[in-house]
């Protein structure tokens, strides 16, 4: 039975605009314990008594006592609760909060507002609002000096890390970076700030004091081997950045995506062959570790179908999925890895780099209440306790963690903990977003062995940055990011109508088991379209804003023909019950891929009608500037790339100067 909200939970309720109430400071803060090494939805206090978790669906961060194991303070960061839209019916949040620090000589918690572009500074004792500070587009990672004199947070959108002054509670200095920024974690000696770029290229080592960029850590493609079953593809989703306590080593979570595999027929001349590219060929789980600023270590694991002393030679013993965050024990002796896809930890013998023991967690939650979705854990001092971040079930799994001498054993301890008043989030869409983020075989039939979620290839319910090698030919990965609602029928060549008709995505390319009318899927369907937000642009220049839309609303240029209303498209124009039996508008606009090594290819739509190579669908541009690269194949790294690419296919360029390219781009980033 779930054990009911206790009476002396409360919610305290923050102004998101307030002055600050109370003055900055003038000396260095008092010593009351270590900060955090790096940044996580989930903190721990000095003495391990109270937890601090981010609610990134409720605006809101909740308290926790340890000892009690009960929800204490539930702090809302927003005038108010989220809600569905009465209008869209959409479910979106105002702050969307995702990772927050402790600064505990300060006593102040600092929460990254993802969706309202702030830092939040509250007073630790009270839990008052000090000040809202505006840092950038979607920041998401955040970290304290050890002085507590600085606060650096990573702003994905604008692909900066800003360095807040504590004292002044303003920004002191930005930095632009190539990739976007999302975790945050110390150097061994503090004298370096990794960043984690999500979707590539690696690591960025960035002088805190110069807010420089040092060096680039690079995380090349893994070779193909000579099966497909052994990992091998483009890194992707580094959601995590974390020094191996006592070492030098830094050590990251990511995916591992099979870039190079075709999905063609194993054997052409055989009837019913076997894709290449399925559900245990797509995407594998992976860490690295770096040491000296070299990828020294890959650790993965491998399919079970793939020979027994092939397999020995991998990390991994057990299949897990989504590796999203790293905590080590004090000693650097073990890593748990946080698995969300899986719902799953994974336990690391960090000196041999390898599955430790035994070392599984799973499932997650005791008798009577699983715990799904975990996104953090964090560690107790004296290595005895962890506390997983499972956001989904909006509660926290406390495990029990015992050193032996080859082994750390790590079991559930007791049932998860509630930690919010009350889920704002309708059950429908928290259903669906469990479904999305699910690779949990256990519970849902959607895939094989734990191998494979929606959001393995849409990071973030948006894309995960590569081409794929399907049998239509090469394709990105669409984002999903304000879902599909007004921008017509899905996937580049309008071969689906409809989030439900992924199905068949389940079947054909995840390893799952379903039909049209399996009912999970319109949970599914009704997160995607109303749950996943639209990105937040990054920061633009107005004036060149304005004049781009004028460039894109001329008729002699052309952009607004195609891509207009307001999903900016016209796809399903003429067709608005989207009959693929109907009108379906395609064009050819001079993208084509016509390489013989992997060219595009003649296919059928969903319901068996004929696709011609080269023909294809008009995209959304809502939330452009977070789907790169561009075009069906993702050939275009920019949007300008975009432009000189379909110069004479795609509207009429010729008359443009340079300066009204770049306007006209910055224009489209701001949508």
């Amino acid at each position: 039975m779930r054990r009911a909200l206790l009476p002396l939970a409360f919610v305290i309720f923050g102004c998101s605009s307030e002055p600050a109430t109370e003055p900055p400071l003038i000396a260095p803060p008092r010593s009351a314990g270590p900060v955090a090494r790096h940044s996580a939805s989930i903190a721990l206090s000095p003495d391990a008594n109270t937890l601090y978790v981010v609610n990134a669906d409720a605006d809101s961060v909740s308290v926790l006592d340890t000892q009690t194991r009960r929800l204490t303070r539930e702090v809302l960061l927003a005038d108010r609760a989220p809600t569905t839209d009465p209008a869209t019916r959409r479910y979106d949040v105002a702050v969307g909060p995702r990772a927050l620090a402790v600064s505990p000589g300060a006593r102040r918690l600092y929460v990254t507002g993802q969706r309202s572009g702030a830092l939040y500074i509250y007073n630790l004792d009270t839990f008052a609002l000090i000040q809202r500070v505006a840092v950038g587009s979607e920041p998401v990672g955040v970290i304290i000096s050890p002085d507590e004199r600085n606060v650096f947070v990573a702003c994905a959108m604008d692909n900066t890390v800003v360095r807040v002054d504590a004292q002044r509670r303003a920004v002191a200095a930005t930095l632009k970076l190539a990739g976007k920024p999302w975790s945050l974690g110390w150097s061994s000696d503090a004298s370096a700030l990794h960043v984690s770029e999500l979707l590539g290229p690696g690591v960025a080592v960035v002088d805190p004091a110069r807010m420089t960029l040092t060096a680039r850590w690079s995380m090349p493609p893994i070779a193909r081997q000579p099966s497909p079953l052994v990992p091998n593809g483009d890194s992707r989703g580094m959601y995590d950045v974390v020094t191996r306590p006592g070492t030098n080593e830094v050590w990251v979570p990511h995916l591992v995506l099979s870039t190079e595999t075709a999905q063609l027929p194993i054997n052409a001349n055989v009837p019913d062959s076997p894709l290449e590219l399925n559900f245990e060929t797509t995407v594998f789980p992976g860490v690295s570790a770096f040491r000296d600023g070299q990828r020294a270590t890959v650790m993965s694991v491998a399919s079970m179908q793939l020979d027994p002393q092939q397999r020995r030679r991998l990390a991994f013993n057990d299949i897990t999925s989504g590796p999203h965050a790293i905590e080590f024990t004090p000693d650097g002796r073990w890593a748990l890895v946080v698995n969300a896809n899986s719902d799953d930890i994974l336990v690391v013998d960090a000196e041999r780099k390898v599955q430790a023991p035994g070392g599984l967690v799973r499932p997650l939650g005791g008798r009577a209440n699983l715990a799904r979705m975990p996104e953090a854990v964090v560690i107790s001092p004296d290595g005895a306790h962890a506390w997983i971040d499972a956001r989904n079930t909006s509660n926290v799994v406390a495990l029990r963690l015992t050193a032996e001498s080859d082994r750390l054993v790590a079991t559930v301890d007791g049932e998860p903990i509630p930690r919010l008043t009350r889920d704002p989030m309708p059950a429908n869409l928290r259903n669906g977003q469990r479904v999305f983020y699910s690779a949990n075989s256990d519970e849902l039939p959607i895939t094989t062995n734990h191998w494979v979620a929606c959001a393995s290839c849409h990071i973030e319910g948006r894309s995960d940055g590569v081409m794929w090698r399907f049998k239509s030919g090469p394709r990105d990965t669409p984002s999903n990011a304000g879902g599909t609602i007004g921008t017509g029928f899905l996937l580049r060549t309008a071969v689906l109508r409809d989030v439900t008709d992924y199905w068949r995505i389940i079947v054909e390319e995840q390893g799952g088991r379903a039909t049209a009318d399996e009912p999970y899927l319109p949970d599914l369907r009704d997160y995607v379209n109303l749950a996943i937000p639209f990105p937040v642009p990054p920061r633009t220049d107005p004036a060149l804003v304005a004049r781009g839309r004028e460039i894109f609303n001329r008729a002699s240029v052309g952009c607004a023909t195609c891509h207009r209303g307001s999903g900016f498209n016209d796809s399903g124009d003429m067709n608005p019950t989207l009959d693929l039996a109907g009108p379906v508008r395609l064009y050819d606009v001079g993208s084509c891929n016509r390489d013989p090594a992997y060219p595009d290819r003649a296919h059928q739509d969903a319901a068996g009608h004929a696709r011609e190579p080269c023909q294809f669908d008009t995209p959304t541009l809502r939330g452009v500037a977070d789907s790169a690269p561009y075009l069906h194949d993702g050939s275009a790294p920019t949007l300008l790339d975009v432009l000189e690419r379909t110069r004479g296919r795609m509207g009429d360029i010729n008359g443009l100067s340079r300066a009204d390219l770049d306007a006209l781009v910055e224009y489209m980033r701001s949508l």
